[in-house]
């Protein structure tokens, strides 16, 4: 647990246990119990005590809506390269309540590039195990659906059973930025090229114009 914790940078949650193999099945079943494992991070805590400690607010000072959410803000913000920005819950559209949970952006924009959504209650297996995770499910193909139109960010998912394994972790994590950037050049290249394609135009609209309409057109006067 300890070494999890230093490597996660925050203590791991409950549920995790259930991805960390057969010598992690006692951590599972006293998982049962959330008295049981908030006395066992405490007991954690004193025995460890520059280890991470509980709760939402991250390293940097940002508090994340949950656990799960801090696992991976504490793995993405040691990560995130200087072309890139790190958003907290980025709403996603107008006039609707539609956000996600990080999202990568360009400097000077706040729509993301490469939006990150933590399903911090199931693993990639999808197995549900309450209705709460079954409705998880439910909004997360919503997310899924709005996503797959044209001209929206690109999506990545970071499930349970990734946390649990920090390798796997800040390799998704390594996808998603990688994804950003080749993103954001194609994007700078796309506005190089119609900025191009735009003075290609005026100049030559320029050249048909009648002597009269081009507005740095000189004559010399005849005496």
């Amino acid at each position: 647990m300890a070494a999890l914790t230093e490597r996660l940078g925050a203590p791991p949650v409950s549920n995790m246990m259930r991805y960390c193999g057969p010598e992690a099945r006692h951590l599972d079943q006293l998982g049962e119990s959330l008295g049981d494992w908030r006395r066992m991070l405490e007991a954690l805590a004193r025995r460890y005590p520059d280890l991470p400690q509980s709760g939402q607010r991250a390293s940097d000072g940002t508090t994340l809506d949950s656990a799960p959410e801090r696992i991976v803000w504490e793995t993405l913000v040691q990560m995130v390269p200087d072309e890139l920005e790190l958003c907290c819950h980025p709403w996603l559209e107008e006039g609707r309540y539609l956000r996600s949970d990080f999202g990568l952006c360009a400097p000077d924009d706040d729509i993301p590039l490469v939006c990150i959504e933590v399903m911090g209650m199931l693993g990639s297996d999808r197995i549900c195990r309450a209705d709460v995770e079954e409705a998880t499910l439910d909004r997360l193909a919503k997310k899924q659906d709005w996503f797959s139109q044209p001209g929206r960010p690109l999506l990545r998912v970071i499930w349970l059973d990734m946390m649990a394994h920090p390798d796997w972790l800040e390799a998704i994590c390594t996808e998603a930025i990688e994804a950003a950037v080749a993103q954001l050049v194609c994007n700078r290249e796309e506005r190089r090229s119609s900025g191009r394609r735009t003075s290609a135009r005026g100049a030559e609209q320029g050249r048909q114009l009648p002597l009269r309409g081009r507005t740095r057109e000189y004559r010399v006067r005849k005496n």
